[in-house]
């Protein structure tokens, strides 16, 4: 398994546990890049820990603060934005290169909904 694998279910697992999703903002601004395809992405992050670790190592992000929304706001005031955007969900991105898995928003949507099924 690679390491994004490997932070990817950790994603799953966390905000499945916790029913909350972490981004970083600066005066009410949030980031976004393109991957090597040129697809738009919104970081997501299932920890304040891996965010503000992020947020250290990632000199774009210098000013940055993790904020964190319920999980239940994300879908409900989050998602139809990132949806009309065609935004990638970026997963627990790390190292100095910000790296991680871009997936499609549902099917990060369904692997958390399925893991908070399977908890509960």
């Amino acid at each position: 398994m690679t390491t994004s694998e490997t932070r990817w279910k950790a994603f799953v697992k966390e905000v499945a546990r916790d029913k909350i999703i972490w981004t970083i903002e600066k005066n009410g601004l949030y980031v976004t890049s393109n991957n090597r395809y040129g697809t738009k992405c919104f970081p997501w992050w299932s920890s304040k820990r891996r965010v503000a670790r992020q947020i250290k190592q990632v000199p774009a992000y210098a000013g940055y603060r993790p904020i964190g929304f319920e999980w239940s706001v994300f879908i409900n005031e989050w998602v139809p934005d990132l949806r009309q955007a065609k935004c990638l969900i970026g997963v627990n991105y790390a190292r100095v290169e910000n790296v991680g898995f871009d997936l499609p928003m549902i099917e990060v949507i369904n692997a958390v909904e399925q893991a908070m099924r399977q908890s509960s």
